[in-house]
């Protein structure tokens, strides 16, 4: 008995220290690729151009679209690679503001992120935890629901003044009525801005947004969502325009109509009220 068991002894023996070192050089390797990459990944965030914080948020971005979104681009981003834009868009998800992120550099010469700074409900920019962090993060401008607040206005045009991009959604809601038939009203306050500014104005429609009530439950919603982008509007007509209510509405029709066309939808024109009209009594 004891002559035939120590071969298998033996053989333990020599077997037992190989396979410990495959297990330390395993670790080993592992531990030296994550600590790499980790360390890649904060050198990118660190010396990226548009902020760390911007950078953490693009790579959310990027995730979601990879697994849940599965966002794509239906032509070419029309985004500018430098100066001011003011990026339009339907509205009929909670995140529409990630999905119109989504490679918008994929056309630029020296691709890098630039941040679209959204005029957002200012009940998101001031809440606590991740919602009011990211909206702080990517240089949301907090807007009263009253409208009757100037001072996200004047931001807004330091912001394009500044060679920045602006992003809006001209609805101002969530559409959950007919996302897929008509577009809601635009508020006449784009076709301000336009004017004011005179930056190019960039239409995009997204296609399948995840929808629901709930930004949370809209996050993990799998859906297969699209981006179709239109060239800069041309509002030249209105170069002269005096900014009455009337020429305000036109434009905002006008401005509506192009991202209406993106996606075949109808628009919702502007309530213009007739000379002499009077104002529907209050409820």
């Amino acid at each position: 008995m004891l002559n035939h068991s120590k071969p298998h002894l033996i053989t333990l023996l020599l077997i037992f220290p190989a396979k410990a070192m495959d297990w330390k050089l395993t670790f080993i390797t592992t531990f030296v690729a994550v600590a790499l990459t980790s360390l890649l990944g904060l050198w990118r965030a660190l010396t990226c151009a548009a902020g760390w914080r911007a950078w953490i948020c693009y790579r959310v971005a990027m995730f979601h679209r990879l697994v849940f979104s599965r966002c794509t681009q239906e032509n070419t981003c029309t985004i500018p690679e430098d100066g001011p834009a003011i990026i339009v868009a339907n509205h009929s998800s909670p995140l529409d503001p990630v999905l119109l992120w989504t490679k918008h550099f994929a056309q630029f010469k020296k691709p890098r992120l630039r941040v679209i700074g959204y005029m957002m409900a200012k009940e998101y920019y001031v809440r606590a935890g991740l919602i009011g962090w990211v909206c702080r993060a990517m240089e949301s401008i907090p807007v009263e629901r009253s409208g009757r607040d100037m001072v996200p206005i004047r931001e807004a045009l330091r912001r394009l003044a500044d060679g920045k991009l602006l992003g809006l959604f001209p609805e101002g809601r969530i559409n959950l009525k007919t996302p897929d038939e008509q577009l809601l009203p635009g508020g006449t306050g784009i076709a301000w801005l336009a004017l004011k500014s005179g930056a190019p104005v960039i239409p995009v429609f997204i296609r399948k947004a995840p929808r629901s009530k709930s930004m949370v439950r809209a996050f993990i919603v799998r859906t297969r969502t699209s981006l179709c982008y239109g060239p800069p509007i041309d509002l030249s007509r209105w170069k002269n325009a005096k900014g009455t209510h009337d020429e305000l509405a036109e434009i905002t029709d006008y401005i509506m109509t192009h991202i209406a066309n993106l996606g075949g939808l109808r628009i919702s024109p502007v309530y213009v009220p007739k000379k002499n009209e009077q104002a529907p009594p209050q409820a």
